[in-house]
């Protein structure tokens, strides 16, 4: 016996993993150095690694310096990284857009108006319709006009002032109308149906209308002064005595 009995196998690697220093016999156990974060609560622990390198890291976030939400202070990429999307962030502007992250200064305020340019009151400038768009009014919009019209909102060069007959031929015809309104006559005459003298085919009436029948004959007995209409009622006048105690009474 040379005395290098050995009773104690292990790994016999002072480099491997698990080396023990005490055994003299390798028994092939051997596990080579992993190393990483051997630390299960970290947020890149390496369930390969047996040997911790001090790495570990417990504040994760982005770390791309180029990304909107970089985190200089994250140790740990949790893969969050949100690309920069430029545009208008305020939410009370006119073109803000919920897709944004970094504004670029290119906000436009809200401008209400109409927006429709076939209307009255469009408004270029505009940006968001508010309903309020008012269709052209042709008339006239001189409120000294005869015809002034309170409806309209644009003038069609309709205004006139002194409206009458402006046919020469009629006989209410007078040169100071500067429009005709219908009102020509050429047949005057009385336009009362409810006159005795009711002319059907008058379109003026001439003033003369007469409201009273009777005798209209002076001659007659029974003559009307204020008659104006004959009713076919007169009586011839007869001449006798017109007493009735009278011998002779007729």
């Amino acid at each position: 016996d040379d005395g290098n009995c050995c009773y104690i196998s292990g790994c016999t690697d002072a480099t491997a993993f698990n080396y023990n220093s005490n055994a003299c016999y390798d028994d092939g156990s051997c596990i080579a150095v992993s190393l990483g974060c051997t630390d299960s609560s970290a947020l890149n622990y390496d369930v390969n690694a047996n040997t911790d390198d001090a790495s570990c890291c417990y504040l994760g976030g982005c770390m791309d310096a180029t990304a909107f939400n970089y985190d200089s202070t994250a140790c740990y990429d949790d893969g969050s990284c949100i690309a920069v999307a430029l545009g208008c962030t305020d939410s009370s502007m006119f073109n803000y857009d919920s897709t944004a992250n970094t504004d670029d200064g290119s906000c436009v305020p809200y401008i209400y108006g109409c927006m429709d340019s076939t209307m009255f009151n469009y408004n270029a400038d505009a940006n968001t319709d508010n309903g309020s768009c008012i269709a052209y009014a042709y008339g006239c919009i001189d409120n000294t006009a005869t015809n002034y019209d309170s409806s309209s909102n644009t003038d069609d060069g309709s205004c006139y002032y002194n409206p009458g007959c402006t046919d020469s031929a009629a006989v209410n015809y007078d040169s100071s109308y500067d429009y005709d309104d219908g009102s020509c006559a050429y047949n005057p005459g009385c336009t009362n149906s409810g006159a005795f003298n009711y002319d059907s085919t008058a379109d003026i009436d001439d003033g003369n209308c007469c409201y009273i029948s009777g005798c209209t004959d002076a001659t007659a007995f029974n003559y009307n002064s204020n008659a104006c209409y004959d009713d076919g009622s007169c009586i011839a006048v007869s001449l006798g005595c017109t007493d009735s105690s009278a011998l002779n009474y007729d």
